[in-house]
Parts: structure tokens; sequence; C-alpha cells
């Protein structure tokens, strides 16, 4: 059976429904748990790891115009800009999951430094050599009645965004939504919509947090 991988809006309680299995399953979207801090005995020194710089690249971009657009564009910009802070590093190194450890749920064995590194190294599982770039297919699509904000598959570079939720979002908001999308191009899922610690949830959490106060700086400067 062909695997999809569904996500849902940071900050809401909706709905997943996986039309293929008929199973529907409700999300709680709370914030990560927290983070470890300069002098907790887990915090690791965001020094100790090199810093990587990454680039937004749209690809191939399907059924956006005008305002939409624009509000894509936008998003593309604050999405560079966060990822690459030093905030954004420190706190994928320190990310505390819910049993209090230094560690992303459904991680793949590995550790938040590696996950850091391979996050910034940006080699989609389908595009291996495009090292340092966030490449997106991006598909606008319009489902009235969905409570599934965007998709995608492991088999497809294409990540389908539902206009019912991107219409009345902020940049910052579809930021955190392609985070979240991107990070399963690298490999990465999630065992349910309600495993907030994982790494597409938490990281698509955490640089939506970055590009909402970047984007408030901007516009107060």
């Amino acid at each position: 059976m062909k695997k999809w991988v569904f996500s849902m809006a940071l900050f809401a309680t909706l709905g997943l429904h996986d039309t293929q299995s008929q199973l529907m399953l409700s999300h709680d979207h709370s914030p990560p748990p927290g983070l470890f801090v300069s002098g907790d005995s887990q915090y690791l020194d965001p020094a100790s790891i090199e810093t990587r710089v990454l680039r937004v690249q749209g690809m191939q971009i399907e059924g956006f115009s005008g305002a939409s657009l624009q509000k894509l564009q936008a998003a593309f910009v604050v999405l560079e800009e966060a990822v690459n802070t030093e905030e954004f590093k420190e706190r994928v190194l320190n990310f505390k999951n819910s049993k209090g450890q230094r560690a992303f749920a459904s991680n793949k064995g590995l550790t938040n430094e590696q996950i850091y590194e391979q996050f910034m190294e940006g080699r989609e599982t389908l595009q291996p050599e495009t090292v340092g770039e966030m490449n997106f297919y991006l598909r606008l699509y319009h489902r009235r009645w969905s409570r599934v904000i965007g998709f995608t598959s492991a088999t497809t570079n294409t990540i389908s965004i539902n206009w019912r939720f991107f219409r009345n979002y902020e940049p910052a908001d579809v930021a955190a939504n392609l985070a979240h999308e991107w990070t399963h191009k690298l490999g990465f899922d999630h065992r349910s919509a309600s495993e907030y610690d994982s790494a597409p949830y938490a990281i698509g959490y955490i640089a939506g947090d970055i590009a909402r106060k970047l984007r408030s700086k901007s516009l107060h400067e």
C-alpha cells in the first residue's frame, strides 16, 4: 500500500483521515516539551558543532499566483533566515523530548547533533546530490472539507498544500509547515499525528516559532 505522510496545523486539534486505511487519528498540537539550557547536565554547547548554511529553493510551484505566490515567497525568505540562525541550531541540538531526553522521537537512531547536521546538509532522499539546499516542489490544491493541511509521499518530491488552510496562514505559519514536510524528505517520519516530539513536528515548530519572531521584528523596524 502506498504510504502517505500527512501534516497537520500547529496549535490546533484536528483529525487526520487516511482514505486508504479508513483510520481516523486526532492530534493535539502542543509545542515540544522544551529544551535543555546552559547549566543543564545534558546541554550541548552549539559552538562544539559546525554551523552550516542551507538555502531554500523553489523548484516547481503549481497552483500559486498573485497574493498566494507572494505569501509563499515571503515564507521561503523567512524559512531560510530561520533555519540559518544560531537559535535554530541551539534549539535543535538541545531539544528535549516528552521523556526528558535530549533526543527526538522517531529519530532513526540519530542524535540531535546528527539530525541537525543531516538537516543542514540538505540531502533529500530522492535528491541526494543537492547539498545545502531545501528544494521545494509544491502543489496548491483545494479540498474544502478536508482536515489535512498538507501531505507528501516518500516516492515523490511533491508536497501538496491545502488552500483551505494556506489562505489564512501568515508566512511564518507556511514556513513551519514547509519545514515539517521537508523534514519528511530527509527520511524522518512520525508514528502517528500525536507524536509531536518527532523530528518533523518538532523541527517544524522550532522553525515556525523563530520565523514568527523574525517577521515580527522586521515588521516593527
